[in-house]
């Protein structure tokens, strides 16, 4: 099986990271998945041209490449910097795991606007059979499970395990 693991750092990924883990066997692969809002434009909008899958998505494996926008070198290079160095920090703490004993192991960063569409398009693009991801369930509309999370089990075309 394919598994697409939806991962940012945040408390509810890494408890969808331990249930994944315990759902593998070494004929699967696993897809981790960071997926972070662009930088903007200089009128505070992300070009829809510069969000495309082809341009989107970056196979990980010796590091990130530069992800900076030409409008403010030194803040967006900060920034970049920054969503780098936490995805590289997530990418590091799932291979000190020693996932890729388990499984055949992938790594993905994606900048988009819309999240939850990204994930489903990832998991068609790599035609995974599950995709597994925590649940935040912080807005107003979403008490019960999370606004992407609900997304995401609305438009998959495939199995969503949410974990809590």
């Amino acid at each position: 099986m394919k598994y697409l693991v939806c991962v940012d750092g945040s408390a509810e990924a890494r408890k969808a990271l331990s249930k994944a883990i315990t759902m593998v066997s070494t004929e699967d692969s696993m897809y981790f998945l960071n997926v972070y809002p662009p930088l903007p434009s200089e009128n505070g909008i992300c070009p829809s041209s510069n969000c495309t899958l082809t341009k989107m998505v970056i196979e990980m494996f010796s590091g990130v490449p530069d992800l900076v926008d030409e409008d403010d070198p030194i803040k967006q290079q900060k920034k970049s910097n920054k969503k780098k160095s936490l995805a590289l920090k997530e990418f590091n703490f799932i291979k000190s795991q020693q996932i890729n004993e388990k499984c055949n192991v992938h790594y993905l960063l994606v900048a988009s606007p819309d999240i939850s569409d990204t994930i489903t398009k990832i998991a068609e693009h790599y035609c995974v059979d599950a995709i597994v991801m925590g649940c935040r369930g912080l807005g107003l509309q979403k008490l019960l499970i999370g606004s992407i999370s609900s997304q995401v089990l609305q438009m998959s075309n495939c199995s969503v395990l949410i974990v809590r």
